[in-house]
């Protein structure tokens, strides 16, 4: 390995960045996943949060812009009803939420509401 042209080639990146991709890159084989699903995933990750920031409602109770969630899709998310996202209130003091039986796509389609 010619040591010199990598750390040139690799210059963008710190000593703490190399060992940590390099860790992630290890979790990712023993958990019988690949590159290309960490891609996936950003990808799909990155849209959500695109539609998330183009979908405005406002907070009823302090008018705060909420932010739109989904819900029931993993067990941290459950609810124990049928909904399938939910408005969060960016308010560290409301926090006001709604339920939508409504999935994120649904209301995202229908402009946000």
């Amino acid at each position: 390995m010619d040591k010199e042209k990598f750390e040139k080639d690799m210059a963008a990146f710190s000593f703490k960045q190399h060992q940590d991709a390099l860790t992630y890159l290890s979790h990712l084989k023993i958990t019988g996943w690949t590159v290309d699903d960490a891609k996936q995933w950003v990808k799909n990750i990155a849209n959500e949060n695109t539609y998330r920031e183009v979908i405005k409602k406002l907070c009823p109770i302090c008018s705060i812009p909420m932010r739109l969630l989904p819900v029931n899709i993993n067990p941290e998310t459950q609810t124990g009803d049928n909904s399938q996202s939910v408005w969060v209130c960016s308010s560290i003091d409301c926090r006001n939420v709604i339920y939508n039986e409504e999935s994120v796509n649904d209301i995202i389609r229908k402009g946000g509401n």
